[in-house]
């Protein structure tokens, strides 16, 4: 799979789920804040390497991709907090 547009939503999911799972596996030995401060560091290694080793868009400065992956955590933090909020609402 060459890019994002090779993935189905449910492959998508998929990979989601798989990341949260062995989250979830961490989480029962060692201490969530942990557990969340090494997932957010292996995003951003993981996606650093990724953005150090791109073909395209090559005059993107490193600020410029802080500011885009920055954006991007937001709106997906944001998503997710209301989703769970309106869930537990419904409890």
């Amino acid at each position: 799979m060459s890019s994002q547009q090779d993935v189905t939503p449910e492959q998508f999911s998929d990979m989601v789920d798989r990341f949260i799972n062995v989250a979830n596996e961490l989480g029962n030995s060692m201490p969530r804040a942990r557990v969340n401060a090494a997932i957010l560091f292996a995003a951003a290694r993981f996606n650093a390497f990724n953005w150090a080793s791109r073909d395209t868009q090559l005059e993107q400065t490193v600020d410029d991709a802080t500011a885009l992956f920055g954006k991007e955590y937001e709106s997906m933090f944001r998503n997710n907090a209301n989703e769970l909020i309106a869930a537990r609402a419904q409890q």
